[in-house]
């Protein structure tokens, strides 16, 4: 693992790799883009990111959700959607990027991957990572808030994603393993960026106590061996309402929005819009170029 990081370090630095955005014209943008990420599997990551994009939208926000798991694209399945393009239609030159857009609950803007489609935008040479860039023009004034659900643990094409973005929330539940693969991940993004803003999010835990103990140890393990900041946002709840939406491929903030996930998920969403991101957040060319940098720069 160091020397994968080593690597994309190297990637992160490395300006030959690096596309020209002086041939893209940007603009004045006020998006934020915010990736939710886990250290591991299973912890319920796309269902938060699914649901928190609902209860952003829900509060007048103009919320784009863009489905970077490469492993398994599923956030169209959270939602009982089938989209019919995807990035992968985008990448090869079948569709411009506002054609793929689908649009869910409440306005809620989705852009899906397709099985392949973040591999395939790893794989893209330079004039073409250009070309994408210069079309994600068309994008650059549609949300305020861009929610990128990445994959789950520390594969190249998740850091990737995860390294670009200034706002990271890293989603665990209370057991000992998935707080260590949290807390790995954090430790990547400590060594590889420069004052991240992580914030974490306890799912699936049986009472606040537990969820609180959970958050709180993340938070101090970072400070006393990182010295490093890492926000406890708040928790969720196990919720028969949750699994039951899971099965029902229905959005908790859909099928039950006065339960106790969903009012967890409001107050999550009330937090988050409420922190103030950094300047250099609100550019999504920016965000972009630096993911296309660590894609590009591999050997």
């Amino acid at each position: 693992m160091q020397d994968q990081a080593e690597r994309l370090r190297q990637m992160m630095g490395n300006e030959s790799a690096s596309v020209n955005l002086d041939r893209v014209a940007s603009g004045p943008s006020v998006c934020r883009v915010i990736a939710v990420t886990s250290g591991k599997g299973g912890v319920g990551k796309t269902n938060i990111s699914v649901n928190l994009a609902l209860a952003m939208t829900n509060k007048g926000k103009k919320v784009l959700l863009f489905d970077a798991d490469m492993g398994l694209a599923n956030v169209d399945v959270m939602l009982g959607m089938i989209p019919q393009f995807n990035l992968l239609h985008v990448l090869n030159g079948q569709k411009s990027l506002p054609e793929i857009i689908t649009e869910g609950p409440g306005g809620l803007k989705i852009v899906a991957s397709g099985s392949g489609g973040v591999q395939e935008l790893a794989d893209l040479n330079e004039a073409q990572r250009g070309k994408f860039l210069s079309a994600l023009q068309d994008l650059q004034h549609q949300a305020e808030v861009i929610l990128i659900d990445t994959g789950a643990g520390l594969h190249r094409n998740v850091l990737a994603f995860v390294l670009a973005a200034e706002e990271v929330v890293v989603v665990t539940t209370p057991e000992p393993t998935a707080l260590m693969d949290a807390y790995g991940m954090i430790k990547i993004l400590h060594r590889e960026k420069r004052e991240p803003q992580i914030r974490v999010v306890v799912n699936m835990a049986g009472s606040p106590m537990e969820a609180d103990e959970a958050g709180q140890k993340l938070s101090v393990l970072s400070k006393r061996f990182l010295d490093l900041k890492v926000e406890y946002l708040g928790f969720i709840l196990r919720d028969p309402g949750m699994i039951r939406a899971v099965k029902e491929q229905k959005p908790v903030m859909l099928s039950s929005p006065m339960g106790p996930s969903a009012l967890s998920l409001n107050r999550l969403a009330d937090s988050l819009l409420s922190g103030k991101a950094k300047e250099s957040d609100g550019n999504l060319l920016q965000f972009f170029k630096k993911v296309t940098q660590i894609f590009g720069g591999k050997a």
